[in-house]
């Protein structure tokens, strides 16, 4: 791989997340892997994470608001017991440590206004952050619309901004009918797309190539039904391959999933698979008790 190549980090999504929330331990790891090199994302992962984590903290904070919610517990408890997926299991212990770090008394009324103060200000320094320590790979061919509607956040009115803001997220509908995902999977990167179905149909079935065979039967969909198969939802399922098509290719694309080592070697996309968090932590805890 050119020299030139690795000084330059396309970070995928599963990359961009611990680096801006991870443990100090994982952060150091990626730092001794990307050195001062600048670090680049684009305007369809900067969606991504907003997606997936801004969104769903914002949700919290609303769930939080509901008056018969009282306490910090309460909206902890809640919040864990209607919902189940890692990603949002994963905002309830960053909120437990904020709150914590912030010495407030989870059972005590009194606390909540000052709670939720801090929730909001955490939710505009994240995505001040995500703006700020990264650079824009100056490529959109996706033209995602979602990954254009930005957080603005007044102290004096947050609860308002951020059910603007969640409420120009929610609209798939009028996003959908703005973007170019359809032209850019059936057209432009068409036959890319075919390759990686034909690839995954090569492939077994196993835990290393589920995600990829997984994409790849969303895309043979696409092809299939055509633009009206084109949806924000649908396409959440096939981010992985959106991401590695709109690379850069003079720029090493780092992520933690393993769909990209199939997806990216078909496009001649360099790239590096790095460890997820929780596996290099528990194999650093594993040397120290060796």
């Amino acid at each position: 791989m050119h020299e030139e190549v690795t000084k330059k980090h396309y970070l995928d999504t599963s990359v961009v997340r611990p680096r801006l929330l991870g443990l100090k331990i994982y952060k150091e790891y990626l730092s001794s892997q990307f050195g001062n090199n600048s670090l680049y994302i684009s305007k369809y992962i900067q969606m991504e994470f907003r997606r997936s984590f801004i969104y769903n903290v914002i949700c919290f904070y609303f769930t939080f608001r509901v008056p018969t919610i009282e306490t910090i517990d309460d909206a902890l408890r809640f919040w864990s017991n209607k919902y189940s997926s890692r990603e949002l299991k994963a905002i309830i212990q960053l909120a437990a440590e904020l709150f914590h770090t912030r010495n407030l008394d989870f059972n005590n009324p009194k606390e909540k206004p000052k709670a939720l103060i801090h929730l909001a200000l955490l939710i505009k320094r994240i995505d001040a952050k995500l703006r700020h320590n990264f650079k824009d790979i100056g490529k959109d061919t996706a033209r995602c619309i979602r990954a254009s509607i930005a957080l603005k956040v007044d102290l004096k009115n947050i609860a308002n901004d951020f059910k603007e803001f969640s409420e120009a997220f929610d609209n798939v509908k009028f996003c959908r009918s703005k973007c170019h995902i359809d032209s850019f999977l059936l057209t432009r990167y068409r036959k890319e797309i075919n390759e990686f179905i034909k690839k995954a149909e090569e492939l077994p079935f196993n835990n290393d190539t589920k995600g990829f065979k997984k994409i790849s039967e969303n895309l043979s969909k696409i092809l299939k039904d055509g633009a009206k198969k084109c949806s924000c939802r649908m396409c959440g399922k096939i981010g992985d391959a959106v991401i590695a098509l709109d690379a850069p290719r003079k720029m090493r694309l780092e992520h933690t999933d393993k769909a990209f080592d199939y997806l990216c070697p078909l496009i001649s996309q360099p790239h590096k698979k790095h460890p997820p968090e929780i596996s290099l932590i528990s194999n650093r805890n594993d040397e120290k008790t060796s």
